[in-house]
C-alpha cells in the first residue's frame, strides 16, 4: 500500500510528521478518506473522531477544528487540538457529554448554548475515538 507524508500541526507545534497509508476524518463536507496520490484539496476540519492507518494498524483520534491541505503526497492537518484515543479518559468524556446535554436542555444565554454545543461535540468526538465509532 502506497504512503504519503502527514504533518499534523497544533498551536503547541508539530504533533506528527510521518509517512502513513490513509487518513480518515470529518470535514465540513462530511467524512473523507485520504490516500496516496489524492487530488489537491483544501477543506475545513470539524470536530469528530478519525483514524490514521499505517502499515495495517489503525490509530484512532479525537480531532478538533482546523484546516486540511492535500498537495500531491503531502497532507497538512492544522488543528486546534488532537487527542489519541488511548490517552482519552472515556468516563470523563461521558461526564462532559452529560453536562453539555444538561446545559443545552436549559434555555439560556446564547453564548452558554454555543459553549455547550462545542463541549458536546468534543465529548462525542472523544467517545467516538475511544469506541472506534464514527457518528
Amino acid at each position: 500500500m502506497k504512503k504519503f507524508l502527514l504533518e499534523i500541526i497544533t498551536p503547541k507545534g508539530v504533533y506528527l510528521h510521518e509517512e502513513i497509508n490513509e487518513l480518515y476524518l470529518k470535514t465540513s463536507g462530511g467524512y473523507i478518506g485520504i490516500m496516496a496520490n489524492h487530488d489537491t484539496l483544501i477543506a475545513g476540519v470539524e470536530i469528530g473522531p478519525g483514524f490514521i492507518l499505517k502499515d495495517n494498524k489503525k490509530d484512532y483520534y479525537a480531532i478538533f477544528n482546523g484546516v486540511l491541505q492535500v498537495d500531491k503526497n503531502i497532507v497538512r492537518l492544522i488543528v486546534s487540538n488532537i487527542e489519541r484515543a488511548d490517552s482519552i479518559d472515556k468516563a470523563r468524556a461521558k461526564k462532559a457529554h452529560e453536562r453539555a446535554t444538561e446545559r443545552l436542555n436549559k434555555k439560556g444565554d446564547t453564548l452558554d448554548q454555543k459553549r455547550a454545543e462545542l463541549a458536546l461535540k468534543r465529548a462525542i468526538a472523544r467517545i467516538g475515538a475511544v469506541d472506534r465509532n464514527f457518528i
